[in-house]
């Protein structure tokens, strides 16, 4: 079976501060906006760094359980969840959770944005019952906080419905979807990347119900609002990979090549070679290849994605046992079967444990 890897189109919820006119050197303000710019600006490795002397600052002078130390944990956990490193984010994650909700209780907007993106690193990480779970509180404490039309209420939404898609759920995704794509364009327009986000999640969708015109138009239109964000940003990355996963379904496979090589190169310049989404378009290098007839290179590129996966998203991760079924399955056109057959093993046996 062949096995392809859209790359998922989430938002995380960052919670940003009003610094006062004038923050002293070294203070709490200071050092979070740092590491909060160097965020924003995808340099998630050295928002680690700065983030961890914001965080012990914080510690110092207002409390381990304050505001300041939550918002600064939020911050450490996208940057470490950015950068792939999922079973790093999750403590951050669930310290912050837990002081939002003392502090501010289960309906407030910071504890509804905790959630979310508590829930997204569950998703990410393949607990999806957790993950579902999370999303629902999100949306209520949303929806109970600042009411069902506001835009906030939209990320969620659009979380939720991708990971109804991605499991195979139709039906529950496709209203959830157009009800996020709808808050975010009466609030920020058509033209807004997160309008693209969910216009990328109904492609995927449109494309697993067997209607690629409508996805491809989806696709086509979402890459051209992210590259308003620059031609190397990470969501152009994204977009062209899934674009490129399309045509190459279509059997476009001289067209949809230096879409997924562009892809890789913004990923790798973003993020370096260690990272899952680098991993996914590796993996769809590997399976053009094997569909162009060139199992040499593409068993290089199954290698170098599995490498990848087992490092960062774990051993026992869906995404790694794909890599290995398509790893099997050229081995096995190769008339390698005893190398295949270890292979389709350790894929079944990480099946059978998200049934």
């Amino acid at each position: 079976m062949r096995k392809i890897v859209s790359v998922l189109a989430l938002l995380l919820f960052l919670q940003v501060f009003c610094l006062p006119g004038r923050a002293e050197e070294g203070s709490w303000e200071t050092l979070h906006q740092h590491a909060l710019s160097l965020y924003q600006s995808g340099m998630f490795s050295e928002a680690v760094t700065e983030g961890l002397k914001a965080l012990g600052e914080a510690e110092k002078t207002a409390g381990p359980d304050s505001q300041e130390a939550a918002s600064t944990l939020g911050l450490l956990a996208n940057a470490w969840h950015s950068l792939g490193q999922y079973d790093e984010a999750g403590p951050y994650y669930l310290r912050a959770l837990a002081i939002h909700e003392a502090r501010n209780g289960p309906d407030h907007p910071d504890t509804a944005s905790t959630l979310n993106n508590l829930a997204q690193l569950r998703h990410f990480q393949a607990r999806y019952a957790e993950s579902e779970a999370l999303y629902r509180r999100a949306i209520e404490s949303y929806e109970k906080a600042l009411g069902k039309d506001d835009p906030a209420l939209a990320t969620p939404l659009n979380n939720l419905a991708e990971l109804y898609r991605s499991r195979g759920n139709a039906a529950a995704a496709e209203p959830l979807f157009f009800r996020a794509m709808a808050l975010y364009e009466e609030h920020f327009g058509t033209d807004h990347p997160n309008v693209a986000m969910c216009l990328n999640n109904l492609a995927l969708l449109y494309q697993a119900g067997g209607s690629p015109d409508q996805a491809e138009s989806m696709f086509r239109r979402a890459l051209a609002i992210f590259e308003t964000l620059g031609p190397e940003h990470p969501y152009v990355a994204a977009s062209l990979n899934n674009l490129a996963l399309l045509l190459f379904e279509q059997k476009k496979v001289t067209t949809a090549e230096p879409l997924f090589i562009r892809a890789l190169a913004v990923y790798e310049k973003n993020f370096g070679e260690g990272h899952p989404s680098v991993a996914s378009v590796i993996h769809n290098l590997g399976e053009l290849n094997r569909a162009k007839g060139d199992a040499k290179q593409s068993e290089a590129y199954f290698r170098r994605a599995l490498a990848i996966k087992e490092r960062y998203l774990g051993p026992d991760h869906p995404s790694v046992a794909g890599t290995l079924e398509n790893l099997a399955a050229l081995c096995r056109e190769s008339g390698r079967k005893e190398e295949a057959k270890p292979l389709e093993e350790r894929a079944a046996a990480i099946r059978s444990l998200y049934p």
